[in-house]
This record gives structure tokens, sequence and C-alpha cells, in this order.
């Protein structure tokens, strides 16, 4: 009895921890940052569900999809199709303008379901695409939490303000979400986060991981240490003015990702590493990770 409620759970429910973690930060990051100007708004929130929905169909259609359209992952795929149509057409029609986005989300999930259709969702490339869908969504939970502010027009942040005004009820192209400084500061640190996870689980798979992919993560690495702490101290990027604010948080993240991605697959040479331990060190990691962004956030209010 058991085992078959797991298993149907298992069919109907994502059970990997750090991908909901993955999938959810860095738009609740974007989500936190706007409501700093204001007060919570519906719109938000209806966002960020509906951005949860899209993960399960994310989930489930790359599993039926690698399955080769297994019977019993049909079911799954749609209910939440539908799910996701009746808590997201109603959101389209009151805010149209989030429709603009749509082209490159929809290019990025696509990507991925050609991997699993080839049965390649595993590949680098593949998780890319999925992170980077991932961290271009605070740039739109920031917009839409900005509703909550009357003063959301004279924020005093660079390319954000009028975001308030921007995503308000009118006609379409003045409803379109902008790309924020604040959207373009979450969005490449939860890539450069992200992609780095990415390829730290790569260097502890069952495969040893190898030299190369080692050497790959170690550089990412490394190089994201070397931008937390020049970056904002060359003006580097639009986002440089709260990187320069929010520098020792960023930096602190950045060092303890290295020593992660160090650490772990020289013990792991020396001593297998149980995966369980591997992911609960990449569920940490991604807390950290939002405790960084946190500092981005903090730096802007």
């Amino acid at each position: 009895m058991r085992a078959t409620v797991r298993s149907t759970v298992r069919r109907w429910v994502p059970d990997h921890p750090v991908a909901w973690v993955t999938a959810t930060a860095p738009a609740l990051a974007g989500l936190v940052a706007g409501t700093e100007y204001g007060r919570p708004t519906v719109a938000a929130f209806w966002l960020l569900a509906c951005w949860v929905l899209c993960y399960c169909v994310q989930f489930t259609v790359v599993r039926w999809l690698r399955s080769g359209f297994a019977r019993r992952y049909r079911n799954p795929v749609l209910v939440y199709c539908a799910a996701l149509a009746a808590v997201g057409v109603p959101f389209v029609v009151l805010h149209p303008g989030v429709l603009a986005w749509a082209p490159a989300f929809a290019a990025l999930i696509a990507a991925s379901f050609v991997a699993a259709y080839r049965r390649r969702d595993r590949s680098l490339w593949a998780k890319g695409m999925v992170v980077a869908a991932s961290s271009l969504m605070p740039s739109l939970t920031y917009a839409y939490g900005m509703l909550g502010s009357g003063a959301g027009a004279g924020a005093g942040i660079g390319g954000i303000a009028g975001a308030a005004s921007a995503v308000s009820l009118g006609d379409w192209t003045s409803s379109i979400p902008p790309m924020s400084d604040m959207g373009m500061a979450l969005f490449r640190y939860f890539f450069v986060t992200q992609f780095g996870s990415v390829l730290f689980a790569g260097t502890m798979s069952g495969s040893g991981g190898g030299r190369r992919r080692l050497a790959v993560s170690w550089a990412w690495h490394a190089a994201f240490v070397v931008w937390s702490v020049l970056g904002p101290l060359l003006g580097l990027g639009p986002d440089s003015s709260l990187g320069s604010q929010a520098g020792p948080w960023i930096v602190a993240v950045a060092l303890l990702l290295l020593a992660r991605a160090v650490v772990l697959p020289l013990l792991g040479r020396l001593r297998p590493i149980r995966p369980l331990v591997t992911g609960a060190v990449e569920g940490v990691s991604g807390l950290v990770s939002f405790a960084g962004s946190m500092g981005l956030v903090l730096a802007s209010a």
C-alpha cells in the first residue's frame, strides 16, 4: 500500500528538493525585492503560483517525453496543463504585457523538451536552458511586486523607475514588465550560482566527473569570485551599483560555492560520497545562494 502511494505521489509531484529550490528561489527573490517598495500584491503572488505550475508542467512533460510517451505519465501532464490554463489565462487577461516575455520562455522550455525527447535532458545545455528560464523570473515578479507601491515610479533605482506604472492596466504595450536593473542583477546572480551547481553536480556524478568537468567547474566558480570582487569596483554591468552595496554578501556566497566545488570532488576521489550527501550539500548551497540574493534586495531598499 505504501509503495503504491509513494509511486502515485512520484508521478504527480516533482520529488527533487534541489530542483524545487532552483525553480522557485529566483522568482521568490524578485517578489521579495518588489514588495520592499510597498505592500505585497495579488499580482505578484498570482504570478508566483503560475510559475510553480509551469515548473510542474515542465517536469511532467519532460518525464513523459523521455519515457517515449508512456501512458502512466500522460495524466499528470494533462491535469497540470489544465491547472496552468485555469490559473494563468485570467492573469494574462488582466496583465497582457506579460506575453511580451513569452517568446523567450517558450524558446528555453522548448529546448528542454527537445532535449528530453532525445533523452539529453541531463546534458549541460539542457540544464542551462532551464536555469536561464528560472533566472529570468525575478524581472517579472519584481515588476508585479512593485504594483503595491504608490511611490514605485520614484523608487530611485536606475531602470526601475516607472516599473509600477509600466505594468498597470492600460494598453498592451504600456503593460509590458521592463527588464529592470534589479531584474538584471538577479538574473546574472542566479544564472551564475545555479549553473555553477549544475557543473558541481556533474563533477560528483557516478562517472567521477573527469578532469575536464572538474576544471570547468573550478574555473566557473573562480570567475564568480573574481566578478563578485572586481565587478562592482570596476563598474561592470548595469547592476554594479547594487553589487557594490551588497558586495560582502555576494563575495561570501562566491567563496562558499568555490569551496564546495573544490573540496567535495577531491574528497570523493579519496572516498565515495553518497548521492544523499551530495544532494544535501546542493540543497544547502541553494539556500545559501538565495540568502545571498537578499543582499542585492537589501542593497536596493
